[in-house]
């Protein structure tokens, strides 16, 4: 959820240690919790951990707008700590068989080939413009509802064999979200002067 808006009032861009931006920290700090109770069986405690992030990612954002503390390290940690969360999940999920190999490869090489892309844009002497998009919104949402369904299905003994439609949308999601984020890196590449034109190449 980003959290600046180009005509913020100067003040909350230059405050750091906000309430939204230490609940994302606080998301942060659950990851390796959680990847350890995957790795280690333990279900019920990973269910219970990845609803403690999805909590927090809707509170931040709510607490930024509503106490104005919308700030430009939220910016950028907020998506961090989303995509964070959602790789390690994809990764120990596939890793004890309850995800398809394929997805998880879908979802991570989504998420690296947008990062190569800014970087790309920084190295050409653009800025990057870091914002979601309603694709990108789309599929995260996705992600995050087959996370949750496969961990319940899991705790629950379910037959997790019906959820390939599922796991194919989201697929689908992922591609197209990425492909819509490679056409708005391309368009930044275009648009705009270098960010300084003296940078070496």
């Amino acid at each position: 959820m980003a959290r600046c808006r180009e005509n913020a009032p100067s003040r909350y861009e230059d405050t750091v240690m906000t309430i939204p931006n230490i609940i994302t920290l606080a998301r942060i700090a659950l990851v390796p919790g959680f990847l350890i109770s995957v790795i280690y069986g333990q279900l019920q405690i990973s269910l219970g951990l990845f609803i403690l992030a999805a909590t927090t990612d809707v509170l931040d954002g709510l607490l930024a707008r509503f106490l104005h503390q919308e700030t430009q390290l939220g910016l950028y940690l907020d998506p961090l700590a989303d995509k964070l969360l959602c790789t390690a999940s994809y990764l120990s999920l596939a890793f004890i068989g309850l995800l398809p190999a394929w997805l998880t490869v879908v979802v991570f090489f989504k998420d690296f080939y947008i990062g190569m892309g800014v970087a790309i844009v920084y190295f050409f002497g653009r800025t990057p413009r870091i914002r979601p998009t309603s694709w990108g919104k789309g599929a995260t949402f996705v992600q995050s509802i087959t996370i949750g369904t496969v961990l319940l299905g899991a705790v629950l003994e379910l037959d997790l064999s019906m959820l390939d439609a599922l796991f194919w949308f989201t697929g689908g999601m992922t591609v197209v979200s990425g492909g819509h984020y490679i056409v708005k890196g391309l368009d930044q590449l275009k648009e705009g002067e270098p960010r300084n034109t003296a940078a070496p190449v």
